[in-house]
């Protein structure tokens, strides 16, 4: 799979985005107003979004391995998503994936 220049620059964007964006929110408020983190701990609604969450990093990871993209492969993907968000993770393993394969 290959990316023009400006596909490239977009998927960064997106990848940064996604990192600083929804990722760095929650860090911030994980680590600076723990209320407002057991809060939505406690929330059904923000439950079934992060459920969802989840279920489609379970999704990816199984379509990742049955497709066998062995570089980076599904366990990349999956730390990639559980360090950043899947607003990150694929963006930033679609350029890995291109990059191990060009």
């Amino acid at each position: 799979m290959q990316f023009t220049r400006s596909q490239r620059i977009l998927l960064v964007i997106f990848a940064v985005t996604g990192l600083i964006g929804p990722n760095g929110i929650f860090l911030y408020f994980a680590l600076t107003d723990r209320a407002a983190l057991l809060q939505a701990l406690h929330d059904p609604v923000a439950m079934v979004f992060m459920g969802e969450a989840f279920l489609l990093l379970v999704l990816f990871a199984w379509l990742i391995k049955i497709r066998d993209l062995t570089r980076p492969g599904w366990l990349t993907f999956t730390v990639l998503s559980l360090l950043g968000s899947m607003a990150f993770s694929v963006p930033a393993f679609l350029l890995l994936h291109a990059r191990k394969e060009g």
